[in-house]
């Protein structure tokens, strides 16, 4: 139990297991809303690569670096081992419903940190979030034919990430 006023950093034995995991499903959530905001065949493999290379070697302020680097550890381990991560699940559902809870998702990551880690975490958190998501964007070439005329990030990936960004109390 945490006393109103100082708060101390949170390590994984702060958070319930569905907490963990939702924090774990945060930086997976965030490129994932990169990559269908602007999904192309030849930038897909690049997308996936560049997300997990964010997710796992992303700097972190100091201020989150216990915290996101137990993340990290976690998302390394479950690399290593195959384990296949969990995504949201959008059977049945439209591209706004899925864009929107994926959205809350990410929101309620936030929140959970906003409500039991220090401010410094918090955004620290924040950051690394939109750093996976940056890191997508960037790992993949978008539009043009055969590499010409296309751009390192989209317009619509761009939208996702400010969209991101406003999610996450960023802007």
């Amino acid at each position: 139990i945490r006393s109103k006023g100082v708060r101390n950093m949170t390590t994984k034995t702060d958070y319930t297991e569905e907490e963990w995991a939702q924090l774990l499903r945060a930086p997976l959530t965030a490129g994932l809303l990169v990559m269908v905001s602007d999904m192309g065949i030849t930038s897909i493999g690049g997308e996936t690569k560049g997300m997990l290379k964010g997710m796992i070697e992303q700097p972190v302020a100091e201020g989150a670096q216990e915290l996101v680097s137990s993340l990290q550890q976690d998302i390394q381990a479950s690399a290593e081992n195959k384990e296949k991560m969990e995504t949201p699940d959008v059977s049945g559902k439209d591209a706004a419903a899925v864009m929107g809870e994926m959205m809350q998702s990410l929101a309620d990551a936030a929140s959970l940190v906003d409500e039991k880690g220090t401010t410094e975490e918090a955004t620290g958190y924040k950051q690394w979030l939109m750093g996976v998501a940056e890191a997508t964007a960037e790992a993949g070439r978008e539009g043009g034919f055969l590499g010409i005329g296309s751009v390192r990030v989209s317009d619509k990936e761009k939208a996702a990430m400010a969209q991101i960004s406003q999610t996450l109390g960023l802007t």
